[in-house]
């Protein structure tokens, strides 16, 4: 990305969120637009599922409006905003979580029989497809599934460095952790999602 871009874009949301602390709803509503896509992608890939990823970025923009008054400015528009994106879709998974270990057993079977027909649906789609859009749509199914099965410590820097493109030192400012251990965890997330994606490497190698 141009430095040059980069500046005169966080220099474009500066003079947005003032607007925006002053009441300005439109100036809002610019910066919703400006910032929606890359925290659709965060929610995205913190849920793997569009339609919470969409509910998700809805709540992440609504925590912002509620509290745009408390942003200092010591870091860009876009770390503050990623920062929400990333403290919201932690306690979505966690609350996900937490509904899914009260569950009943015929309540899981229910679900389980839900998600297999929705499978069976997307297999008869992609079946229609040309082979590679199809061999491509199941790998990322299944990188997306692996992701799912990390921890939350490992996924959400593996996430931001190598699926959102930040430094990190980004990622690490966004954490609040050490740059090291930012390091740290991420090769730990790589190790764990090679190893869980190692029995489908036949498919994508031929």
């Amino acid at each position: 990305m141009n430095p040059g871009y980069e500046e005169t874009k966080e220099s474009e949301d500066v003079a947005l969120v003032r607007r925006a602390k002053s009441g300005d709803t439109t100036a809002f509503e610019e910066l919703f637009r400006r910032h929606r896509s890359q925290i659709y992608s965060l929610t995205y890939r913190m849920t793997g599922n569009s339609a919470d990823a969409e509910d998700l970025l809805q709540d992440v923009f609504l925590t912002a409006f509620r509290k745009i008054g408390s942003f200092q400015g010591r870091s860009s528009f876009s770390t503050w905003l990623y920062r929400v994106g990333i403290n919201r879709s932690k306690d979505f998974l966690r609350k996900k979580k937490r509904a899914a270990e009260l569950q009943t057993p015929d309540d899981q079977h229910g679900e389980a029989s839900l998600e297999e027909s929705s499978r069976h649906a997307g297999a008869v789609e992609r079946s229609s497809q040309p082979e590679a859009g199809a061999i491509a749509g199941e790998a990322q199914r299944l990188v997306q599934e692996a992701l799912d099965r990390l921890p939350e410590g490992l996924r959400v820097p593996l996430v931001l460095h190598e699926l959102e493109g930040l430094q990190y030192r980004e990622v690490a400012r966004l954490m609040r952790l050490p740059v090291g251990t930012v390091k740290s965890r991420i090769f730990r997330a790589r190790l764990q999602l090679a190893e869980i994606l190692e029995p489908h490497k036949e498919q994508w190698i031929k």
